[in-house]
C-alpha cells in the first residue's frame, strides 16, 4: 500500500471543470467592460492644436537647457614692437665769435676765469671783453690773434702751454711781455690775471709839436710814480687812468688795443682791465717790461 502526502497535489489528477453557468458569467462580463471602455473613448474632448502646441512649447521650455561651453581659443601673446629713438645732439660750434650767445660762450667764460683771464661776468654772451680775453688766451698761447675762439682756441684751452709770470719778481707788480704783448697783473696776494696789451710799434711818427719820433717802449723796472683818476687828454690821444711809471710813460685804458704792437710807446689796455688794474696796483707798485721792443730808445718819445 502507498502512503500519500496529504500536501502534495497529485499529478495525474485532472484539473476540476467550471460549470457551465459560470463560463457564460464570466464571458459576459468581459463584453460589458470592453462597452465600457469603448464609451469612455468616444467621450473624451479633443484638445485644439493650439492647445497642443502650447502643451509642446510649455513642455519645452520646462525641459532642461543643457549648456555646452566651449574651451577659449588660446591667444597668441601680442607682438611688440619697440621702437628705440635715439636723439642725436647737435655738434658743438667750433667758432666762437663777438655776438655769439648761448651756454658754449658761457662756458668759455668759465673756463677762461679758471685760468686767470678777464672775460667779464659768465653770462653766456660774446662781447668785448670776452673777445679781449680770447685774444690775450692766444697770445699767451703762441696763436693766432683774432679774438675769436676757434678750434685752435678750443682745443688748447683745456690744457694751455704758454708760459706764465716770471718767478722771484716783487709784488704787487705789473709784468709786461712785450714778444706776446700781454701783462701779468700780480696783486699783493700773488694772485695773478692775465689780461691784453699792445705797445709801442716801432715807427716814426710825426708828434704834434712839430718834431719827429719813434714810437718806442721802454723796457727794464719801474714803479708807478704818478696817476690820474679819469681820462687825460694828451696830443697823441686820450689816456684813460693813467699810471706812469717813467715821464710820460704810462700804462693806460684805450679804446683801440689789437693783438699787436700800436701805440707811440705807452702800454694800451682796454678800459675795463684798466679799471681793475687800478684798484689792483697802488702807487709806488713795480712795473717790469721785458722782451723785445721795436723801435731806437735814442729816438723815443712817450705817446699814448
Amino acid at each position: 500500500m502507498t502512503a500519500h502526502c496529504p500536501d502534495v497535489a497529485d499529478p495525474r489528477a485532472r484539473p476540476p471543470r467550471l460549470p457551465r453557468r459560470a463560463v457564460v458569467a464570466t464571458v459576459t462580463l468581459l463584453s460589458l467592460v470592453a462597452v465600457l471602455l469603448t464609451a469612455c473613448g468616444d467621450d473624451e474632448q479633443a484638445v485644439p492644436v493650439a492647445e497642443q502646441e502650447s502643451s509642446t512649447s510649455t513642455s519645452t521650455s520646462t525641459s532642461t537647457s543643457t549648456t555646452t561651453t566651449e574651451a577659449p581659443t588660446p591667444t597668441e601673446a601680442p607682438t611688440t614692437t619697440s621702437t628705440s629713438t635715439t636723439t642725436t645732439a647737435p655738434p658743438a660750434p667750433t667758432m666762437l665769435r663777438t655776438g655769439d650767445e648761448g651756454p658754449e660762450v658761457e662756458a668759455l667764460q668759465v673756463r677762461l676765469t679758471e685760468l686767470g683771464y678777464r672775460p667779464g661776468t659768465p653770462d653766456g654772451r660774446y662781447g668785448a671783453s670776452t673777445a679781449s680775453a680770447v685774444m690775450a688766451f692766444q697770445k699767451h698761447e703762441g696763436l693766432g690773434r683774432d679774438g675769436v675762439a676757434g678750434p685752435e682756441v678750443l682745443g688748447r684751452i683745456a690744457t694751455p702751454q704758454g708760459a706764465g709770470p716770471q718767478p722771484g719778481l716783487p709784488v704787487p707788480r705789473i709784468e709786461v711781455d712785450l714778444d706776446r704783448q700781454i701783462a701779468f697783473v700780480v696783486d699783493a696776494a700773488g694772485t695773478v690775471t692775465i689780461v691784453n696789451v699792445s705797445s709801442g710799434n716801432g715807427e716814426t711818427y710825426r708828434h704834434p709839436d712839430g718834431y719827429s719820433a719813434v714810437a718806442y717802449t721802454p723796457t727794464g723796472t719801474y714803479a708807478v710814480e704818478r696817476r690820474i683818476d679819469g681820462a687825460e687828454k694828451a696830443p697823441l690821444g686820450t689816456l684813460y687812468r693813467p699810471l706812469y711809471f717813467k715821464g710820460g710813460w704810462a700804462v693806460h685804458g684805450s679804446t683801440s688795443v689789437p693783438g699787436y704792437p700800436a701805440s707811440h710807446g705807452c702800454v694800451r689796455i682796454s678800459y675795463a682791465d684798466q679799471d681793475f688794474i687800478w684798484d689792483a696796483i697802488p702807487t709806488g707798485a713795480a712795473v717790469i717790461l721785458y722782451g723785445t721792443s721795436p723801435g731806437s730808445p735814442d729816438e723815443a718819445a712817450p705817446g699814448a
